[in-house]
């Protein structure tokens, strides 16, 4: 689980001010600049793009819900290497994101409960003394894998998230939806659901013909 209030709008902005004397020349590069950004966000979106986490012991794709965007770039500061939003927003500034993660078994999480636990844990560490977990439901996803849905509330930042938890031989996978308000997480909800259930397992035999890219964890 990560926090949601982000300090994330403001990484990597740089003062290019001070380093440009000219303003002719100042108006020209951020010209370039922000043409760049354009071509660069467009390469990293892909509307109801799919895409695969594959590491040691295992694989597994996901897509992107009706009208959101899969991202391999702007999570990756925070070690998700695909993040999912709504178009025409951005994981910075959307008022719903989800990302996906995957926990090794290890000791101490060995079982989807013991993560929850876990999780419960690390909140109350980092200041969230009132958060609480409810399991909600299981869905079952386009491989006949089975998911368990817990919904995390009150934490410090008063986010609402909904987890996904898939488990695997060796690992934990899960996918969280993330909201800064409880009218943004239900309407989320429905696009949450579509991208849970959209889940496959890549160590089984394969049922789809799509080539989406893939992402080492």
């Amino acid at each position: 689980m990560m926090s949601r209030k982000r300090p994330i709008a403001n990484c990597g902005v740089r003062n290019a001010g001070s380093a440009i004397r000219n303003s002719s020349l100042r108006y020209f590069c951020l010209l370039l600049l922000f043409l760049a950004n354009i071509l660069t966000s467009r390469a990293e979106q892909v509307e109801e793009g799919y895409a695969v986490l594959r590491g040691k012991d295992y694989a597994f794709q996901l897509k992107a819900p009706r009208n959101w965007v899969l991202d391999n770039e702007s999570g990756r500061d925070q070690g998700l290497n695909v993040v999912f939003y709504p178009k025409n927003s951005s994981w910075a500034s959307s008022s719903a994101i989800c990302y996906a993660r995957v926990r090794t078994l290890d000791n101490t999480v060995k079982t989807i409960e013991d993560q929850v636990k876990d999780t419960l844990k690390v909140f109350r560490e980092n200041g969230s003394i009132s958060v609480q977990a409810k399991f909600v439901k299981t869905l079952t996803t386009r491989d006949a894998s089975k998911a368990k849905i817990y919904y995390f509330s009150e934490d410090k930042y008063g986010n609402y998230e909904a987890t996904a938890y898939y488990q695997s031989k060796d690992s934990i996978h899960f996918v969280t939806l993330s909201c800064p308000s409880r009218q943004s997480f239900e309407y989320s909800l429905a696009a949450f659901d579509a991208l849970v259930t959209s889940y496959e397992d890549l160590t089984k035999p394969s049922t789809n013909d799509t080539n989406p890219s893939e992402f080492q964890n």
